[in-house]
């Protein structure tokens, strides 16, 4: 009941995804991923230890075939589960475990691969895949979401609400680019998380200076003078001496 995609920036080394699902916080289950070195999806009565396992053999630098056989190989209960993997070349490989009942599909293409189950039709990811490559000069997180959209808009799961999505890509410095999250939904996540996403884009490069150089963000003068008047209506000042020192931060 979960249809995603993974997919590499080839100008950046990038790697993300984006995933929804009918039932509760997908994001932390399901997706994982590296930097440079590659991305593995585990779902359908998910083991997110497979994801783990898969994300260490790509920091070895095996391929995507050598990871998934390897990933098989470990799991008593592989036939419950279906696995993608993305390596760092751009290469995909994905197995589908034979208990799963429903209608499932994986379209792989240069940098990028889809992957669904419990879907409303076989058209589903190969729609998420065309849309992916539709744009390929856009920014990877977009190309993601317009993917997951277009898996949405052509079926989707085969029955029940969207109640969880996410989006998600690495970034230098171990920092992601982004990681949002809709853990649950009252209405559709995959429009939750869009909505997520246009508020987040005009805040990344801002959030991640305050990661790599803290010293050069100014700190909110509203947040700052709010600080200092609860601060003197408290009577903590000597315990928090900023309005004393206030010439100690840039102030905007």
């Amino acid at each position: 009941m979960t249809f995603s995609i993974i997919g590499k920036c080839a100008q950046t080394g990038a790697f993300g995804a984006a995933i929804t699902t009918s039932d509760l916080a997908v994001g932390g289950r399901c997706v994982r991923l590296a930097h440079g070195k590659g991305a593995v999806l585990s779902q359908h009565r998910t083991d997110s230890r497979l994801g783990d396992l898969g994300l260490a053999l790509l920091r070895e630098g095996l391929d995507a075939n050598e990871v998934l056989a390897r990933i098989c190989a470990s799991s008593e209960t592989i036939e419950w589960r279906q696995v993608g993997v993305l390596d760092a070349s751009g290469r995909a490989a994905a197995y589908h475990g034979r208990r799963m009942y429903s209608i499932y599909a994986h379209s792989a293409r240069p940098n990028c691969l889809a992957l669904g189950n419990i879907l409303d039709n076989d058209r589903v990811t190969t729609n998420m895949a065309e849309a992916f490559e539709a744009h390929p000069d856009a920014p990877l997180a977009a190309r993601l979401m317009t993917a997951l959209e277009a898996g949405r808009d052509t079926g989707g799961e085969v029955m029940g609400e969207l109640k969880s999505a996410a989006l998600r890509v690495s970034g230098e410095h171990g920092i992601d680019a982004c990681d949002l999250r809709v853990d649950i939904s009252e209405q559709d996540a995959v429009s939750d998380l869009r909505a997520l996403f246009s508020a987040y884009t005009d805040r990344e490069d801002r959030l991640r200076q305050v990661a790599l150089t803290p010293d050069q963000v100014p700190v909110s003068r509203v947040l700052f003078d709010a600080s200092v008047k609860r601060i003197a209506e408290l009577g903590l000042e000597k315990r928090f001496p900023a309005g004393r020192n206030a010439e100690k931060w840039t102030l905007k």
